[in-house]
């Protein structure tokens, strides 16, 4: 039901909008996890219970509104819901998203601009962010956990949503063998691999999967080790019993800048067994994951972008020397004492340019640096 069809039903009762003033505060604590609705319907409950016991008969229509003013993005909300679809982008008015690969026009678009607009500002508002012409890109995590992607003029030429869902985040290695070409013969070797405390970093190009790829070797961790994640947007989803999660923040206004110096710094006060980094984007966490793998915590997982295991060493080795001008064999044998395995995930496509699935590209093991400082590499991955 519509914000403006529900509304309509509350010509009198209590103020929707002061309720969800004194709901807004209650509900930070569920964001970015599963569940927010069902979370909402029982924080209104105990609302109205404590407060407004005669309105207790009301509860799913105050549920239904709070949640709309609360979370609602509107023609978006069925494209979230559907388990299959995996990406949702509005260029402008128009929706398009990728559903099982297949990349489709909605049969339903925005009115106008200034209703993409609204919808971002609605995205950004739990945030305590905003999109001004200084400041015309954000980044956002959805109530669900999705990220999104939100710009505006000058920046693009018109208003842009860009929304990844986190769909396939509790697949097992096992489940995940029957969708991934070439997983299936490699399963056990990876299995033993997180066992045996390898440090595993996960190579490939957006929507490639990685991250779905670490969550399913995160299953193999044994329960009684602590796992530290490090994050800039929230991606990681462990089925673990002693899972301490950080994240990064840009600073702004009052707000201190949050940095990986700084979360890395926490999370060893947690003294964890094992450190998950969600992705290497910048040279101060790839120097970072590097510098704390060559002190201990072994296990440990990361992902880059990369078009193979060669090039991710490559791509890790130009961003530490981006942070810090160090010789490069130096950086060569830092990075080969910490990374012990790399696997390479690559997307196939159909001649449309639909993605027709996933696919193991190249599993190697680090052997070491040769006295010139070059990679030994061992190629491990079992062909069918």
């Amino acid at each position: 039901m519509s914000l403006n069809k529900l509304a309509k039903k509350f010509n009198s009762g209590i103020d929707v909008d002061l309720l969800a003033v004194d709901l807004r505060e209650h509900m930070v604590k569920y964001h970015g996890k599963p569940g927010v609705k069902s979370a909402l319907r029982a924080e209104t409950e105990e609302l109205l219970r404590r407060r407004y016991p005669y309105e207790m008969g009301r509860l799913e229509e105050y549920s239904d509104l709070l949640y709309q003013r609360l979370y609602g993005l509107g023609i978006l909300e069925k494209h979230l819901e559907d388990p299959d679809i995996t990406d949702i982008s509005v260029l402008g008015t128009r929706i398009m998203f990728k559903k099982r690969g297949v990349k489709t026009d909605a049969d339903e678009h925005f009115q106008d601009e200034k209703a993409v607009r609204i919808l971002q500002d609605r995205i950004l508002a739990p945030l305590n962010k905003s999109l001004t012409v200084s400041t015309p890109s954000q980044d956002a995590e959805l109530y669900d956990g999705s990220r999104a992607l939100l710009v505006i003029p000058p920046q693009s030429e018109k208003p842009v949503v860009i929304v990844r869902k986190h769909n396939r985040l509790k697949t097992t290695l096992d489940e995940l063998a029957g969708s991934v070409s070439g997983l299936e013969p490699m399963v056990e070797y990876f299995k033993q691999a997180v066992k045996d405390r390898k440090n595993i970093v996960v190579a490939g190009e957006t929507g490639a999967g990685k991250t779905t790829f670490v969550n399913a070797l995160g299953f193999e961790i044994q329960p009684k080790h602590v796992v530290a994640v490090l994050e800039d947007t929230r991606e990681i989803q462990l089925s673990l019993p002693y899972v301490y999660y950080f994240k990064t923040r840009a600073g702004g206004g009052e707000a201190k800048e949050i940095t990986y110096s700084t979360i890395l710094r926490d999370c060893l006060r947690a003294d964890p067994d094992r450190i998950i980094l969600t992705e290497i984007r910048t040279p101060i966490s790839g120097y970072e994951f590097v510098h704390v793998l060559n002190s201990g915590h072994r296990g440990s997982m990361t992902t880059i972008h990369a078009n193979g295991c060669l090039d991710a060493l490559l791509r890790l080795e130009m961003l530490i020397q981006e942070h810090q001008n160090l010789d490069g064999k130096i950086v060569r044998r830092l990075i080969s004492r910490a990374a012990d395995v790399l696997v390479f995930l690559k997307v196939t496509e159909d001649s449309l340019g639909n993605r027709a699935g996933w696919a193991l590209g190249e599993v190697v093991e680090v052997t070491g640096t040769d006295a010139d400082g070059e990679y030994g590499i061992r190629d491990v991955m079992l062909r069918c």
